[in-house]
């Protein structure tokens, strides 16, 4: 027996009982009704379903998803859930192929078990949080509902049998919000990727890997389905009345990540399959894709493409030391070797800091023996600061705590020899060495402030002030690293797709980072995990009720 849901006017503003259908959506009276004809699904050039050659089979169904990582496999259970017949889609061969099995939490809202606290936030709380300290960037009535379906996103996990830890748990009003909202996957990897299968299959959710999606069937500038090649490489059309697309960004597409971020680049240790492929087939729809695009980076924010283990181990630091160097605080250059950031927000706020990154590219960790040999011998937590620590996703935390990077001077060496880690007696050598021609120049600068305890350039805090004193001096090459592309197609208010005059797709639905849901720079740690959960059940559910 299907299971109703507690959805009202007063929950999910506009969202009616499942008889009130699409016609009920929209947060600030009538949604407006969908074109007939859709030109820009012309104008992009997106083949209409009688223009493709013929599959080789053809099925039908209420709600068919495209791609089953976190916000996927969530749209696809709660449409289940809601009554729908579904089928989900993915290129990944199990659910263990997907970041979902790896992320480490999520920020939501008004989850039974966060509610039972006593000092549990309100929607009205986070709304306004977000909406003002973005100065007004974000879909405010995406915003309020996302909000709004984060915390019965959670339930539906928890309910399933997905096992979570609570950050929340025993805070107050002056808890860090990051806690409290905290819901922390107390699993990963296959076991995670087990539960997560589970609670698609007990809802009865047709989930199908190997498969990937190829274009969306369009007729008469209405989407009505999806044509996927399987992996027997066969062509399969499901028509449907309800597609949602959520494939996960595009981190893995160099030229798009190049297009939407200024000519930057950032690499990611998740999905291969990341790679625009859903974004692009909805703008072929005619979909209009948002102005907003932010990242979520990694934990360490540094990656190095010629390194052998080129990201950084979330579970034990002496793994991979010299990726670790941001969260010290030390000084950080650009190619020219000028300083381009107050170091120790990087190490403070770290999951924040994408958008210097991304600004430069590629920058130099600069580190001297003294600190290398200080770090080698002696327990990591101690040259990390309280209020960075504390910051730290609580698996990092655990990476650090007890462990000494004993490794850190043989992985120097390896850097070296791999082509991305320089040494020199002096700066101005090393500078040379490095190409990084102001190098000298500033390392003099930096230590000046360190002697005076006051940083004059950048005013970073004195508790990160370290002296480069004692050579040899290493240059650390580091590339941003963050686990997904943040921005996409811009929806109305409950994930329907809409193309450049803001008028809804019909049949076509946006959920997790496939979709415009955050602002820029990244502001509330957690919610891109979050707004993944909270989308990808606004969408599921929004679908199975039209």
């Amino acid at each position: 027996m299907t299971k109703e849901l507690d959805i009202s006017r007063r929950s999910f503003l506009g969202i009616g009982a499942a008889a009130a259908g699409v016609g009920a959506l929209g947060m600030f009276g009538c949604t407006p009704s969908t074109p007939a004809n859709n030109e820009s699904a012309d104008e992009q050039g997106q083949a209409e379903a009688s223009e493709l050659a013929p599959a080789d089979s053809t099925e039908e169904c209420d709600v068919v998803v495209v791609g089953m990582g976190t916000s996927g496999c969530v749209a696809a259970s709660a449409a289940a859930r809601e009554g729908a017949k579904v089928i989900g889609l993915d290129r990944a061969n199990s659910m263990a192929g997907t970041n979902a099995a790896n992320v480490s939490g999520v920020f939501a809202v008004g989850s039974t078990p966060e509610l039972a606290e006593p000092n549990a936030l309100t929607v009205e709380d986070m709304f306004k949080f977000i909406w003002e300290g973005t100065h007004y960037q974000s879909n405010a009535p995406a915003l309020r509902n996302l909000l709004e379906a984060s915390g019965k996103g959670m339930d539906l996990m928890i309910d399933a049998g997905v096992p979570f830890m609570y950050a929340f748990q025993g805070a107050d009003e002056n808890t860090a919000l990051l806690n409290r909202g905290g819901h922390i996957y107390a699993t990963s990897g296959e076991e995670r990727a087990t539960a997560l299968q589970g609670m698609m299959d007990s809802f009865g959710v047709d989930s199908r890997w190997e498969c990937e999606a190829t274009n969306l069937l369009v007729e008469d500038g209405k989407v009505v389905g999806v044509r996927y090649t399987a992996s027997d490489s066969s062509t399969v059309d499901i028509k449907a009345k309800n597609v949602i697309v959520a494939t996960g960004g595009f981190m893995q597409n160099e030229e798009m990540l190049r297009k939407y971020y200024a000519g930057g680049l950032m690499y990611g240790p998740g999905n291969l399959y990341n790679d625009g492929a859903g974004i692009n087939m909805a703008i072929a729809a005619g979909a209009q894709i948002g102005k907003n695009f932010s990242t979520s980076i990694n934990e360490s924010g540094a990656c190095n493409m010629k390194s052998s283990v080129r990201f950084v181990s979330l579970t034990d630091c002496n793994e991979t030391p010299v990726l670790s160097m941001p969260l010290f605080g030390g000084l950080f250059v650009n190619r020219m070797g000028d300083r381009f950031l107050d170091e120790g927000k990087m190490a403070k706020q770290t999951m924040y800091c994408g958008e210097p990154l991304l600004r430069e590219g590629r920058y130099y960790a600069i580190v001297d023996q003294g600190f290398v040999d200080q770090l080698a011998s002696n327990p990591a937590r101690d040259f990390i600061t309280d209020d960075a620590f504390t910051n730290m996703a609580p698996n990092v935390q655990m990476g650090f705590e007890g462990k000494t990077m004993s490794s850190l001077p043989d992985q120097l060496e390896l850097g070296i020899e791999e082509g991305w880690v320089w040494r020199a007696d002096t700066f101005e050598e090393l500078a040379e060495a490095a190409s990084l021609a102001n190098l000298a120049t500033t390392a003099e600068a930096y230590n000046g402030y360190c002697q005076n305890g006051h940083d004059d350039e950048m005013f970073k805090e004195a508790q990160f002030l370290r002296e480069l004193a004692e050579g040899p001096f290493y240059a650390i090459e580091l590339e941003a690293a963050a686990w997904v592309t943040l921005g996409g197609i811009k929806t109305d208010g409950h994930c329907r797709a809409v193309n450049a005059d803001s008028q809804p797709i019909e049949g076509l639905f946006i959920a997790g980072v496939d979709g415009d849901f955050w602002a820029v720079p990244y502001f509330q740690g957690g919610s891109c995990q979050g707004f993944c959960v909270a989308s990808g059940y606004l969408a599921g559910v929004t679908a199975a009720q039209a």
